[in-house]
């Protein structure tokens, strides 16, 4: 069975690019044929300006050695380049059964359509004889707030799933409401695969390093202080995985051209740490995934609903803050991970049953 994926891969984003992978792997690893459908926003590939060609071309070779070398290796195969909706032409060629779009925050309203219209609900497929099914995809927050007009369209298109699941027990509850679909609640795709496929995967050596990961995406001079307390306290080095300064244009566009640690690395940072303090939701749920001791920080302008989703379902709502301040208080409340592992376990056994079913059907 040939099937293609359809995510956010190509983003400079370790999220996005480990979901596609896990996906990818798991399906690859049970016998199925994978690929990964390589469209991409026109905003990356059909720069009208000379001056914006020449700083997408400045932002790849920045990234070149960490996402790029990534993709490279790990993010393959992939079909014939996909930019525009007349692309879609070329859909056929691929000679697909089925494909699955997921995860991340691809159908949250405010941003989803900005990039891909309507394929992220897979309006390009016409052959009924292809299964369309969802894994995973995040609205993002509590809410659903597009247009009238948009939201029919995404009702006929949702409607036309063979298999709809979602990351969070906000968006079950939207999809019941809105588009009137019952979806399954299922895994982030990272959490398909365990610590031991990613040190296998990735050679990441089994040690434990007396340091405190911490990978935040935005943070200011308040915090800043604030991890440098909990590392004297605690006798531990802070180690800096990512560190954004404060939002502002020329912050934002230093951004944009700056090297990051490969994906690899990200990833074997985490696994070796003591403690983890982060306020992404794929920094928790690799802090998860690798069983760390690990502080969340609420991040409500990326959409507090998904971190409130994950750790409900694991019993380990304590671990979000709304105020960084307390952090080191929790760190003295040790996660007892033999208790919830078969929890954990049934959670990803479900999540496998509903991809292994929806392949079936």
């Amino acid at each position: 069975m040939r099937i293609g994926l359809f995510s956010p891969h190509f983003a400079f984003n370790y999220g996005a690019v480990l979901q596609a992978f896990a996906l990818k792997t798991f399906l690859i690893e049970h016998g199925y044929d994978a690929v990964i459908l390589n469209r991409r926003p026109e905003y990356h590939c059909a720069i009208p300006s000379l001056s914006g060609r020449i700083a997408r071309k400045i932002e790849v070779l920045a990234k070149s050695n960490s996402f790029g070398k990534f993709e490279r290796e790990y993010l393959q195969p992939q079909t014939e380049l996909i930019v525009h909706q007349k692309d879609w032409s070329k859909f056929e060629n691929f000679n697909l059964d089925a494909v699955i779009v997921g995860s991340d925050q691809i159908w949250r309203d405010d941003y989803c359509f900005t990039s891909f219209g309507y394929n992220l609900f897979l309006d390009f497929i016409t052959d009924r004889s292809i299964k369309k099914i969802s894994y995973a995809p995040s609205l993002g927050k509590d809410s659903w707030n597009a247009d009238p007009e948009v939201e029919a369209k995404v009702k006929m298109l949702i409607n036309d799933f063979s298999s709809i699941s979602v990351r969070e027990k906000s968006s079950v509850d939207i999809l019941k409401q809105k588009f009137g679909v019952d979806a399954e609640l299922v895994l982030d795709p990272t959490m398909l695969l365990t610590k031991d496929d990613y040190r296998k995967h990735f050679k990441i050596k089994k040690r434990l390093d007396n340091y405190i990961a911490t990978y935040i995406l935005d943070y200011n001079d308040e915090l800043n202080m604030v991890l440098s307390n909990i590392g004297k306290d605690l006798d531990l080095k802070i180690h800096k995985i990512l560190i954004r300064a404060p939002k502002s244009k020329i912050s934002k566009l230093l951004d944009r051209f700056r090297t990051m640690k490969p994906v690899r690395k990200w990833v074997s940072d985490i696994a070796n740490a003591k403690y983890v303090i982060t306020n992404s939701f794929h920094g928790m749920v690799f802090s998860i995934i690798f069983r760390k001791q690990f502080v969340v920080i609420m991040n409500k302008e990326r959409g507090a609903a998904r971190f409130k989703s994950l750790l409900s379902m694991f019993g380990l709502e304590n671990r979000l803050l709304n105020n960084y301040n307390d952090s080191l208080s929790l760190f003295s409340e040790t996660i007892d991970y033999s208790a919830i592992e078969p929890t954990i376990d049934l959670w990803r056994n479900k999540s496998i049953d509903f991809l292994v079913k929806s392949l079936s059907k």
